[in-house]
Formats: C-alpha cells, structure tokens, sequence
C-alpha cells in the first residue's frame, strides 16, 4: 500500500475541508494524523512527537507577553505618538505605516497580533485624515507581515524550530532581511501606484493631544526594551524570557492578567502545532519526500528557487503560512538541497518560501486581507459592490505580489549574495 501518496491525500483533504468549512485545521490534523499514523504501523507516542512543546512554550511566551502590551494600550499609545511626529507631512504617513508596523512585527507581536493593531490603526487613521484607507491599510499590513521573521517574532521562532532537527541554523538574520526586503518592494510599488508622495491629510495627529504614556506603559516599554537587548544581544530564550518579562508586569499591576490570556491566539498556536503532527506522519510515511522527488524532477538549480517560491505562493491563497506552508515546505526544501548538492541553498529556498507566502497573505481569502476588509466595513457602512470591489482588488494585488516574488527568487534576489549565511 501506498502510504506516501495516501499521506499527501489526507493532507489535502484536510486543508481544503477547513478551507470549505472555515475550521481550524489543527485540532483536524492531529485526529488525522493518529488515524494515518496508525493505517501506517506507527506507534502514538511517534505520531506525537511532531508536537513541538518547545515551539509552543515559546509562542505563548511571547504572545502572552505583547498581549499585555496591547491591552494596556501601550502598543497603541505608541503607535499614535509616532505617526503624529509627521505633523503635516502626511506624505510620510504610508512609509511610516510600513515601517511602524514591521517594526512593533519584529520585536515580538508577529504578523497577526500586529497586523489586526495596525491595520485597525491604519483604517480609522485613514478616515479621520480623509486619505485612502485602503491603501493605508495596505501599508500597514504589508509591514506587519514584512517585519514577522525576526528571531523575536512567531515566524522567525517557528523557521527556527523547523530548521535546526534538520541541521540548519545561523540564518535567522538573512530570514528575517529577505521577508522584509520583499515586502519593501511591493510597498514601494503601491506606494507610487496610489500616489503616496501626493497623500495630504486634513487632520492631522498633534503630538500635543495625545497623552502621556502612564506608569503602567512606561513600565511596559522598559520591559519591551529589557527584553529586545536580552534576547538579540545576549541571546536569552525568547519564549521564557517572555514569561518572566510578563510575571513582572502582573507582579507591578500593569496589565489584566486576564484579558492578556484571552489575547493569545490558541486557535493559531494549535494550527501550526496540529498541523506540524500531521507533517511529521507524513514525513515519516514518504510523502514530503515524494513531493520533493517530483518537484525535483520539474527543476534544475537555476529554478528550484522560483517554482518552491511559486508553490508556497499559492498553498499560502487556501492556507495558512505558519500553519501550514512551513511545516509542509521546509522539509522539502531539505529534500530538494540533498538533491542538487551545494548548488541549491536552504536557506535561499526557505526565504523565497517564506516571502511568498507573506505576499500572497494579502488575500481577502487570508487572514490578512480578510482584517482588511473587516477593518474598513467596520469603521465605514459599506455596500455589497464596495465589498465585492474590496475582494477583487485585494485578490489581484496578492497575485501580483506572488509573482513579483517569484521573479525576485527567479533573479536570486533571496540569497542576498550570500552575505548573511
């Protein structure tokens, strides 16, 4: 019996029920992998060990910790205090939302945690200045999901965690560049698509107006900082630094404990989990390798980079990109480096991934098109042509920006001259 080819069945199946049925796919992909693991003769406790608890430990940490953050409104606060540095310079606004966004991505939040805080921001900021909010919104979510790969962040932990069983380490700087840098340039494209530089606002944010950050924030920033210089510069877990960072802000009564418990996106966290129980049956079965032997065969080391780029493009339109992209497409990046030797890199292969999945991420079908959307009918009475308008815009963008990538991959933009590895 055909167990590799089954496996990658089952994953499709899996996959296109939650993407029919809009359920979380995690809890799924663990009950399919204990019923495949056993058709397959493994053994429960080898079915579980494709649960990361290291990975998850790590990710509650940190979301745990930015949940404070944000629901002490210390995230926000910031946010308003630098856009309003610009003044009457509201050209800058589109620039600052990339930057603002990739930044607060970078230093721990992630994508999805920073992208519903600044595409929120960005749509209401947008309205109250009268500038486009659809592209302001653009901006911000294409920071968010440009600044999400660093060591700090969910995406640059998961790389991590993907990488190292399989013997690669020490890329998380050339990660983390390649994601933004891919993101800067389709910013930079709608920048001038939408007339950015031309962007005046009637209202703009007075740095007068706007509060002081209150002790609880002060304390909250200090702890960001602590926390930032600890893990980068001395290279402290960054999972578990986060919980000690957050046990000092419940110890000093600076956040609900609570609400920041709430705050953490378990359905997330039990997606990329699930999901990585799955692969790892899978995995054992044969079916990444089969994938990888059948890509392999379609490709030479000129194009290895730019088809898994256009692969991970479009897995990432009908599923998540640290759910699932990642987990699936990591290990057959592996595959494919044992394939041609030194002549193919990893890490090359795992950024064009990554990037791509991100740029496709601006889906009104992903998480991150559908905050969109949702942000805008919120804060603005839409009608169903705005919406249907919305959906059409936002899905073509987000084939272009695949396509962007898998021309930057196609030209070797993503091993950045091997500088970083």
């Amino acid at each position: 019996m055909n167990f590799a080819l089954i496996s990658l069945v089952v994953l499709a199946v899996v996959v296109a029920v939650g993407f029919i049925k809009k359920i979380n796919i995690g809890f799924f992909s663990i009950g399919a992998a204990f019923l495949l693991g056993l058709a397959g003769e493994m053994s429960a406790k080898d079915i579980s060990k494709g649960f990361s608890s290291s990975m998850f430990v790590t990710l509650v940490g940190v979301t745990f910790f930015f949940g404070m953050a944000s629901q002490n409104g210390t995230l926000d606060l910031f946010s308003k205090k630098i856009v309003a540095l610009v003044g009457k310079r509201t050209y800058l606004i589109p620039i600052l939302m990339f930057a603002l966004s990739a930044f607060i991505s970078a230093i721990g939040p992630g994508h999805i945690a920073a992208g519903i805080l600044m595409t929120t921001f960005a749509v209401y900021l947008a309205f109250e200045l009268d500038i486009n909010p659809m592209a302001t919104a653009l901006y911000a979510k294409l920071g968010a999901n440009a600044g999400c790969a660093s060591t700090l962040s969910m995406t640059g932990i998961l790389a991590k965690n993907l990488s190292e069983p399989l013997g690669y380490t020490g890329f998380g700087t050339h990660l983390f560049l390649t994601t933004l840098l891919s993101g800067f340039v389709f910013t930079l494209i709608l920048y001038i698509y939408y007339k950015g530089y031309k962007v005046k606002g009637d209202n703009p944010l007075k740095l007068s107006d706007i509060p002081a950050f209150n002790r609880d924030q002060k304390i909250t920033v200090a702890a960001i900082v602590i926390m930032v210089v600890a893990c980068i510069g001395f290279k402290l877990d960054t999972g578990l630094f986060a919980f000690v960072a957050a046990a000092v802000l419940i110890l000093l009564g600076c956040a609900d404990e609570k609400k920041a418990i709430k705050s953490i996106p378990w359905g997330t966290l039990m997606l990329i989990c699930g999901v990585g129980v799955l692969v790892n049956v899978i995995d054992k079965l044969g079916g990444i390798t089969l994938v990888s032997d059948f890509l392999s065969s379609h490709m030479n080391q000129s194009t290895a980079a730019p088809i898994m780029a256009a692969t991970s493009g479009i897995l990432s339109w009908v599923s998540s990109t640290t759910g699932v992209v990642m987990p699936t497409l990591y290990p057959i990046c592996d595959n494919i480096v044992k394939t041609f030797g030194s002549n193919v890199s990893y890490v090359e292969l795992i950024s064009a991934v990554t990037a791509t999945s991100f740029a496709a991420a601006i889906s009104p079908l992903s998480t991150g098109g559908a905050i969109i959307m949702s942000s805008y009918s919120a804060a603005k009475e839409t009608t169903t042509d705005e919406m249907n308008k919305m959906f059409k815009t936002l899905f073509l963008l987000s084939v272009m920006n695949v396509v962007i990538n898998v021309i930057m991959a196609a030209l070797g933009v993503f091993n950045l001259g091997h500088l970083f590895y």
